[in-house]
């Protein structure tokens, strides 16, 4: 499992790719989310475009990540996500907790508005 982040227009894209899971898929994520947080970038974006798949202990890091970055004015929103996970989203009703974008450019215009 990798992950990258991109900074563009001062929103902050974590780009993991394969499976993020329990152990390193939630530990990395969290320190991303931590890293960005603590340097003050409270705008970010999970392009999920290249994860099949994330287990509860992800789901949960999402939720962290969203409730600390909203409590500075930002949050977190979440790119591309596949049926699996959107399933998963829908069945632990976080589905209306994230905004959801099928591209960038969306995206970066969702924290325009």
């Amino acid at each position: 499992m990798e992950v990258k982040v991109e900074d563009q227009e001062g929103v902050f894209f974590i780009i993991p790719s394969g499976e993020l899971s329990t152990g390193e898929g939630d530990k990395r994520l969290r320190q991303e989310l931590d890293r960005l947080q603590r340097a003050g970038n409270t705008k970010v974006v999970i392009d999920l475009s290249d994860v099949p798949y994330i287990d509860s202990s992800v789901l949960g890091q999402l939720v962290y990540g969203h409730s600390v970055l909203k409590k500075e004015g930002g949050g977190l929103k979440l790119l591309n996500p596949s049926k699996r996970i959107t399933d998963l989203l829908s069945l632990t009703r976080l589905i209306s907790v994230f905004e959801i974008f099928q591209s960038r450019e969306e995206a970066l215009a969702g924290w325009k508005r």
